[in-house]
C-alpha cells in the first residue's frame, strides 16, 4: 500500500540491520509499552526471517519513503489476526528515523493500516493499546475514532515501576461512518487533536479549582 509520501511493504532480510538499531535505542523503547532489552543482530536477523514467512495471525510491514531511494524509516504490524471473529490488534507504529517523527507521517501510516484492516482484510474490529502516561498516543487514537474500552491496572512493569495500560477499539461501522463524513482527512484529524487537547486542558483547569 502507498500514497505520495510513504508506502508499506513486507519485511526484507536486510531490514534487520535498521530494526536492530531501533530496537536497541532506549529513546524509542521508552515510547513503547514493552520493556527494554538488548537484542543481538543475530537474533534480530532470525526474527525478521520469521516475520517474512506467511503467517495468517500477524503481518509485519516496513514503512518506507516513496521517493529518494525508498528509505525504510520505521515499521508497524497487525497482530492477533482472527478471521473467524474478524478482529485484529495494532502492534504500534515505530518511526526509527527522528526526522520523520511528526504527526503527519504517523497519521498517513495509521490511515493505510486502517484501510488494510477494513477494506482489504474485511475485518470488523481493530484494537490498540498504550501506557496510560503516553498522552500523545492516546490522543492520536481518539482522534482516529478509537474508543477507550478499559484500563488494565499495573499491567506493565517497566523502568522499575508498574504502569496502567489503556485499551482502545475501532469498529468497522465507525470507520465507514467517519469515512463517509470526511473525517479521515489530515485537516479533520488535526482539528480533532486540537479539540481533544483543548477539552483536556479545560477539564484539568476546572479540576484545580
Amino acid at each position: 500500500m502507498d500514497n505520495n509520501k510513504i508506502f508499506l511493504r513486507g519485511f526484507e532480510l536486510e531490514d534487520y540491520i535498521l530494526i536492530n538499531k531501533w530496537r536497541n535505542d532506549p529513546e524509542i523503547q521508552n515510547l513503547l509499552s514493552g520493556n527494554f532489552r538488548y537484542v543481538s543482530s543475530e537474533i534480530e536477523k532470525e526474527w525478521v526471517k520469521q516475520k517474512m514467512m506467511n503467517n495468517t495471525k500477524e503481518l509485519y510491514l516496513a514503512i518506507c519513503l516513496a521517493e529518494g531511494g525508498c528509505e525504510m524509516i520505521g515499521y508497524t504490524s497487525i497482530n492477533n489476526i482472527d478471521y473467524i471473529n474478524r478482529c485484529a490488534h495494532g502492534g504500534g507504529i515505530i518511526i526509527g528515523n527522528r526526522q520523520y517523527r511528526d504527526g503527519e507521517i504517523r497519521y498517513e501510516v495509521g490511515k493505510m493500516i486502517r484501510e488494510l484492516v477494513f477494506d482489504h482484510m474485511n475485518l470488523n474490529r481493530f484494537t490498540g493499546a498504550c501506557l496510560a502516561e503516553h498522552k500523545t498516543s492516546k490522543i492520536m487514537m481518539e482522534a482516529c475514532g478509537f474508543q477507550l474500552e478499559g484500563v488494565k491496572r499495573q499491567a506493565v512493569y517497566k523502568n522499575g515501576i508498574y504502569h496502567d495500560q489503556l485499551f482502545f477499539s475501532l469498529l468497522r461501522e465507525d470507520y465507514y461512518k467517519l469515512m463517509q463524513e470526511g473525517e479521515y482527512t489530515l485537516k479533520a484529524y488535526a482539528k480533532r487533536i486540537k479539540s481533544i487537547r483543548k477539552h483536556r486542558y479545560i477539564k484539568r483547569k476546572q479540576s484545580r479549582r
